[in-house]
Formats: C-alpha cells, sequence, structure tokens
C-alpha cells in the first residue's frame, strides 16, 4: 500500500470515528431494538395486550430483561439518531446526500416517533390508552380526512392489531431500508 493510501485510509477510519460515532450508535440502537422486538413478538397477545405484558414481566425474568432492552435501546435509538442529523447539519455535510435521500431521511424521523408512540400504545395501560385518545382527538379535527386518519394509523379504540403491525411491520421495515440506503450511500463514497 502507497503512503498515501494508508493516509487516506487512515483519514477516513478517523473520521468515523470522530463524526460518525452517532450514526452507529443509533444503528446499533436500531438493530438490538428489532431484535429484542422479535423475541418480545412471539409471546405479545394482541387480544389481551396488558394482561400478556403484565403475565411476561411476572412469570418470566427474562422476558423483562427483553422489555428493558428493547425500551432503552429505542431510547437511545432516537436520541442518537437526533445527535447524528445535528452532527450533519452542523457539519454542512447534507449536501453529500441527493435531495431523494434527504427527503426519506427527514421521512423516517416521523417514522422513529410513530414506531416511539405505537410501542408506548401498545402497552395497553391507562396511560397509553389515554395517549391513544388524544392523539386520535388531534387527528380528527383536521377536515375532511379527520375521521380515516386515525383509523388507518389506530384501527378501532380497543383493538390493538392494527398499531401492532405498524409497529412491528410498516415502521420497523420502513426504517430498515431507509437506515440500509444511508448506510450505503455513506460507505460508496
Amino acid at each position: 500500500m502507497l503512503k498515501s493510501e494508508k493516509l487516506n485510509w487512515l483519514s477516513k477510519i478517523r473520521q468515523f470515528i470522530f463524526f460518525d460515532t452517532y450514526g452507529a450508535m443509533a444503528t446499533a440502537s436500531f438493530l438490538i431494538c428489532v431484535l429484542s422486538g422479535i423475541v418480545l413478538a412471539v409471546p405479545y397477545d394482541i387480544n389481551k395486550p396488558y394482561e400478556s405484558i403484565t403475565f411476561l414481566l411476572i412469570t418470566n425474568p427474562s422476558a423483562s430483561f427483553f422489555r428493558n432492552i428493547h425500551y432503552w435501546s429505542a431510547q437511545f435509538f432516537l436520541v442518537f439518531t437526533i445527535l447524528h442529523l445535528w452532527d450533519h447539519l452542523k457539519a454542512g455535510t447534507e449536501k453529500n446526500q441527493t435531495q431523494g435521500i434527504w427527503l426519506r431521511l427527514t421521512i423516517s424521523i416521523l417514522f422513529v416517533f410513530f414506531a416511539m408512540i405505537t410501542g408506548f400504545m401498545l402497552k395497553a395501560d391507562a396511560d397509553s390508552i389515554q395517549a391513544r385518545r388524544i392523539i386520535t382527538s388531534l387527528f380528527e379535527t383536521i377536515p375532511f380526512a379527520g375521521k380515516m386518519i386515525p383509523f388507518g394509523f389506530f384501527g378501532q379504540e380497543g383493538d390493538f392489531q392494527v398499531i401492532y403491525i405498524h409497529h412491528i411491520a410498516t415502521a420497523t421495515n420502513f426504517l430498515l431500508i431507509i437506515i440500509s440506503e444511508h448506510a450505503l450511500t455513506l460507505s460508496s463514497r
């Protein structure tokens, strides 16, 4: 390897360590969240969500561990995603991405919050049911489509199947695609 190639390679490593650490941490947190979510999806019962989670936490210490891993990795994913975005905007590197990718990355921030709120709603405790009612009533104030929007996002009140599908499939797959696309555009440079 030539000396200039070594310096270029070391420069890329240094840039990754000192600039892109938040992106790597966000990606790692997301992957941990997805894997722990897969473990939790098996015993979760959408017909009795509160009882399902309560039974899981009381009778199975390892399930409690995975639920905590799932919760905290989601929190870290949100924080590191925001820090990663802040780093890119502060350094002015958003110009390195195409407008289409930036549009999808911007929309993905909404999907991160959507995944967080649907995960909160899936607990089916009093707080999450109240949050669902508040968000539904906010959507219903939108003219013309106000009644259809909350039904499309959350389904009927008392039914958690639509929320569950959006949480484990829609939001997760969309974020997985966007994160993969973002990582591939960065690695191709």
